[in-house]
């Protein structure tokens, strides 16, 4: 019998698959089926060894079964030893470029000439903001002195390191020196052509101005109100005015403005000259780690006694916490055009008993070891000879012509590189309750000079005097 005979009499069988759909086909005992479907290959007989599964159109689907997941506990011990979570937990960290540090770090500027830090009784720190940062490693030296002891000369030695002879040929000119002659001129005409006038980094000799013949003809003084140096190892110099000068009291009395601004409308014009160099003084106290006071001749009465004026004026700085911290730095006595006397140990030993009974009572420190009575540089100089060493500096008087073989002292060079050592190494003791830096200084400077402008201290003080 043919297929196509067997396909009329026998026919088909429905079959259902597990997915719902007919598939035709013979079943065989092996559980093989026989499809009549066509694949893209063309054959026509399909095997599939798969058992086959009989299903009923009525049968509803069934349901997936539903798993539950129950979490796990976490450990708060695990989770904080988990280096992912450190990693999360951790700040992360920016490395900024060099080019952006470069943007964003002002510049520190270096001054080449002194500047104005008060000036006809106002302070100006504005102008001193490029030139100061945020360094707590600084130390501020003041000087006071009567008029022409020569207080910026001395300014003007220390600020200058190493002292060679070109400066110091150039600050101490005689009179020689100034006049000469044709000759003169004309190797001054051949030196002019070969410096370079527009060199900003050449630092002048004569920082701070000193007095000219014509100056001291007059009877001019060239400082007026306070002048600021910063040297390139943070050593602020503040060089004042004179007091008990003769030229500042003429100019209050030519403005009473000036007058009126600088010291107040209360004091008589009389004793404006010394209430304005005791508010400078008392300003200097507060704001100074080491004050020089210059004079040119042992012993000056007037001197002591306004030191002393200024150390029972001087007001105390509020601050926030209102502790009350008062703050007197170490004084070192200058006398400058010493002679060749004043070098002997016998000689010094007078000037150091004086000063310990002026002083004894006062409260500025003298006894810090400054001076040249610690045998460090004279050996003859010494506490054995001399007795406990007193803040005193000798500096002696120079003359540029003399051809003297012995002059009973070390040279200029080495007792300017002592001094200067010596203030360097000086106690920094704290001007505040809190560490300054050098534009927090500025800060507490204008703070001071307004307590001091504004002390009741002065003008009671102008009814006690003659």
């Amino acid at each position: 019998m043919s297929d196509y005979d067997r396909n009329k009499v026998f026919p088909k069988k429905k079959f259902f698959s597990s997915k719902g759909k007919e598939t035709l086909g013979h079943v065989k005992p092996e559980g093989r089926s026989y499809s009549n479907s066509r694949n893209e290959s063309g054959t026509s007989l399909k095997l599939s060894r798969d058992p086959i599964k009989i299903t009923s159109l009525t049968d509803p689907p069934k349901k997936q079964p539903t798993i539950l997941l129950k979490a796990r506990e976490s450990n708060s011990e695990d989770l904080s030893a988990s280096p992912k979570r450190i990693q999360k937990d951790e700040p992360s960290i920016t490395i900024a470029s060099s080019k952006d540090e470069a943007n964003t770090t002002p510049v520190l500027r270096r001054m080449t000439k002194s500047m104005k830090l008060i000036d006809e009784g106002v302070i100006c720190t504005e102008s001193l903001q490029d030139y100061v940062n945020e360094n707590n490693e600084f130390l501020i030296v003041g000087v006071i002195g009567a008029h022409g002891v020569g207080k910026s000369t001395i300014m003007n030695l220390l600020s200058h390191s190493p002292l060679t002879e070109e400066i110091k040929n150039d600050l101490f000119k005689t009179e020689g020196n100034v006049n000469g002659n044709k000759n003169d001129i004309k190797i001054l005409t051949n030196h002019l052509e070969k410096m370079d006038v527009k060199s900003e980094d050449k630092i002048k000799k004569e920082i701070f101005r000193i007095e000219t013949v014509e100056d001291i003809e007059r009877g001019f003084n060239r400082t007026q109100g306070i002048d600021i140096f910063i040297t390139a190892s943070r050593l602020i110099l503040l060089d004042c005015q004179p007091f008990a000068s003769v030229s500042v009291v003429e100019e209050l009395i030519k403005s009473e403005t000036k007058r009126t601004s600088l010291v107040s409308e209360f004091i008589p014009l009389e004793n404006s000259g010394e209430i304005q160099g005791l508010q400078l003084t008392t300003f200097l106290m507060s704001v100074c780690h080491v004050l020089l006071v210059v004079q040119d001749w042992f012993l000056d009465s007037n001197v002591v006694r306004f030191l002393h004026t200024a150390e029972m004026l001087k007001p105390t700085i509020p601050n926030p916490e209102e502790e009350i911290i008062d703050y007197f730095p170490h004084v070192m006595f200058v006398h400058n055009r010493a002679t060749m006397e004043d070098f002997s140990p016998m000689k010094f030993k007078t000037m150091q008993d004086v000063y310990k009974m002026l002083f004894h009572k006062s409260k500025l420190n003298i006894k810090s070891e400054l001076g040249l009575g610690t045998g460090r540089l004279i050996s003859y100089l010494n506490n054995d000879t001399c007795g406990s060493a007193v803040n005193m500096f000798l500096i002696p008087e120079i003359d540029l012509n003399s051809n003297d073989i012995y002059t009973g002292h070390p040279p200029l060079e080495e007792i300017i590189s002592k001094m200067r050592a010596n203030i360097m190494g000086s106690t920094r003791n704290s001007l505040t309750h809190v560490q300054l830096t050098e534009r927090t200084w500025l800060l507490y400077c204008a703070k001071v000079w307004d307590t001091v402008k504004k002390s009741s201290f002065f003008v009671e003080y102008t009814k006690l005097m003659p």
